[in-house]
């Protein structure tokens, strides 16, 4: 993650060095730190001509798809060796005459597939299209191939701080072994063994009692609030200074359609009897940590957009 930052730190503080180059030489010198990656390797390609263009576009979609991949084989294995292996919950014994843990146990309103579409899934999409306008409406040279390369940059860091989120998540639950709402419902403990200093749970699957024992924080709410807090910083930001009308317009549509689903989440999550709602809170403030120290100084005025992207603003005229 930190690589990742310092990539982007390092196009947009060289072009000071590089003041007299051509756009060309300069997005040459910018990328090599980041040719560590298949995409980043685009960025000093040749791409003139019609039969280049299919050569380029083909090779982006290619090294994008095993840039990506290659970051989510490594997350996930490093999340469930974490998760498995490293670190288990805080046994915590049930506390006496605690109603708060006496729930019923409840579906989840907002799936874990739904959560991982929308939290995962859909921030690719949008950075792909934004960057698609970003790039059309500008001028710049071999624009195809720094397309793929920005975007899968973008989203790789994205990926990490998704990761970083869920792991520290994950290490919380487990540290602090906060019980959940329906934790009696799911354990079905056995009250003639038990003197409140150890737990007998009589339901054999083991899973979802491991699950019962991490309440803190809410690992929905983080998720929902990692991408919403994202698309607060991004969207309006390259709006603001790409001045392309059609990002004002998505803009104003994704995030009425993200803060709603996101508080939606937050709610179903106390609803649900899944958490407690200080643990929706902890979810909250576990995202802010995560995004805001690695997205929050990005896209403030033209050269953090420009300059790593090797275009020059063009002056719109959009019927």
């Amino acid at each position: 993650l930190f690589w990742l930052s310092r990539c982007e730190v390092g196009i947009v503080t060289s072009r000071k060095g590089f003041a007299g180059t051509s756009l060309n030489n300069l997005g040459e010198r910018l990328y090599t730190n980041f040719r560590i990656t298949f995409s980043g390797r685009l960025s000093t390609q040749d791409g003139d001509g019609e039969r280049s263009f299919r050569g380029t576009l083909v090779r982006g979609l290619i090294c994008m798809v095993l840039d990506i991949s290659i970051t989510l084989v490594i997350s996930i294995v490093l999340f469930y060796t974490f998760s498995g292996y490293a670190i288990s919950p805080y046994e915590r014994p049930i506390p006496c005459n605690d109603e708060s843990i006496r729930q019923p146990f409840k579906p989840n309103t907002v799936g874990m597939k739904q959560l991982l579409v929308v939290s995962l899934g859909s921030p690719f999409l949008i950075i792909c299209f934004v960057e698609a306008l970003v790039f059309h409406y500008s001028q710049g040279y071999n624009k195809l191939a720094n397309y793929f390369s920005i975007s899968t940059l973008l989203y790789l860091k994205y990926l990490l701080t998704y990761t970083l989120c869920t792991i520290l998540m994950e290490y919380f639950k487990c540290t602090v072994g906060r019980l959940r709402p329906h934790f009696i419902a799911v354990c079905q403990p056995d009250w003639s063994r038990m003197d409140f200093s150890e737990t007998y749970c009589m339901n054999p699957d083991s899973r979802r009692i491991r699950s019962a024992r991490t309440s803190f924080p809410s690992g929905h709410a983080a998720a929902a609030f990692h991408v919403l807090i994202f698309i607060c910083i991004y969207l309006p930001r390259m709006a603001k200074i790409t001045g392309i009308p059609y990002l004002f317009k998505i803009r104003n549509i994704l995030l009425v359609i993200y803060t709603s689903w996101t508080v939606f989440t937050a709610i179903t999550r106390v609803t649900d009897f899944w958490h407690h709602s200080t643990d929706v809170l902890g979810g909250i403030i576990l995202a802010t940590v995560c995004v805001i120290p690695v997205f929050g100084w990005q896209w403030k005025n033209d050269d953090d957009v420009y300059v790593p992207r090797q275009l020059t603003k063009s002056h719109l005229h959009i019927e």
